[in-house]
């Protein structure tokens, strides 16, 4: 039961950006209290097994404080762990969360297999709320695989199949997701309507562990815009300073790569380098992901 009842305030400080915190309560739950048996037992009770669910989102805090390797291999060993136990929504849960990790990553191939198998989980179930997310995924996916043109109609179509179950959290994460398209489809003004939206729940439901990206999006879609270089730095600069309240290094390593881009083109070659440096040498694991070979590589141009 302790574990259980470390889970809901786990997941609470996630969502609300307390990556820190997150971590140590759901590790306090994986290392003390994951007894196996228990916590099956408990999970007819409760409709998850915390086993899972707390991994899930230990992951994902892990991605937030800077350790992409260690929270890719706790994603697979939550894989795992969830195919043992005989219990499809946590297995769903597991497929989800992984799905959302790959997805931070910008693993576009391992987004979209997650996506199947939840559809598939979730349509073999009568899950809709996995069905849902697994259609957003498999959309998010093939986008981040340049299938630009296949993927808004299933981004869309996953997006309001969720909207229509009622829930609201997530919803920011999936909004910068849409509006991230719209950007790169040139449909400014829906862009613009779907980042402001995700800003604004973000707000009023404290659903904030996007928003730091929500804010770069704004900067990004100010360039594609309109080359408003004022008005994207200041995104920038607010997606930084949210990223380091939150203690999100990813979040502040992108932001700070959408800075220095915009600086380097400016002139302001220095000023990019040392800004990018500071983020970048935090960093101790994870230079193959997608994110830091971009980084070393926008470094290694600024020399």
């Amino acid at each position: 039961m302790l574990m259980e009842a470390l889970f809901m305030p786990g997941a609470t400080m996630f969502y609300r950006a307390q990556f820190a915190a997150a971590r140590v309560c759901n590790e306090k739950a994986v290392a003390a209290y994951d007894d196996r048996e228990r916590t099956k037992f408990w999970t007819a009770y409760t409709g998850h097994n915390a086993g899972v669910t707390h991994r899930c989102y230990l992951a994902l805090a892990l991605w937030h404080l800077g350790y992409p390797d260690q929270a890719l291999r706790l994603s697979r060993e939550t894989q795992e762990l969830a195919r043992t136990i005989g219990h499809a929504f946590s297995l769903g849960h597991a497929v989800d969360f992984t799905a959302c990790l790959s997805h931070f990553c910008r693993l576009g191939a391992q987004v979209e297999a997650a996506a199947e198998e939840e559809m598939a989980i979730g349509k073999e179930q009568g899950f809709q709320l996995w069905h849902a997310l697994g259609t957003i995924h498999k959309g998010a996916g093939m986008f981040l695989q340049g299938r630009t043109t296949e993927a808004l109609p299933i981004l869309l179509r996953g997006f309001h199949s969720f909207r229509a179950t009622g829930a609201e959290v997530r919803v920011p994460f999936y909004l910068s997701m849409l509006g991230d398209a719209y950007t790169r489809y040139a449909r400014f003004e829906d862009a613009l309507k779907a980042l402001n939206e995700g800003l604004a729940i973000a707000e009023k439901n404290d659903d904030r562990f996007q928003e730091a990206e929500l804010h770069r999006l704004k900067g990004e879609l100010s360039l594609a815009e309109s080359t408003d270089q004022a008005g994207a730095e200041d995104c920038f600069g607010r997606a930084i300073e949210t990223a380091r309240r939150q203690q999100s290094r990813a979040w502040e390593l992108r932001a700070t790569m959408s800075l220095a881009r915009l600086w380097q083109r400016q002139g302001r070659r220095d000023e990019a380098r040392g800004a990018l440096a500071a983020v970048y040498g935090a960093y101790t694991e994870g230079f193959t992901t997608p994110d830091l070979v971009d980084a070393k590589a926008l470094l290694e141009t600024l020399a």
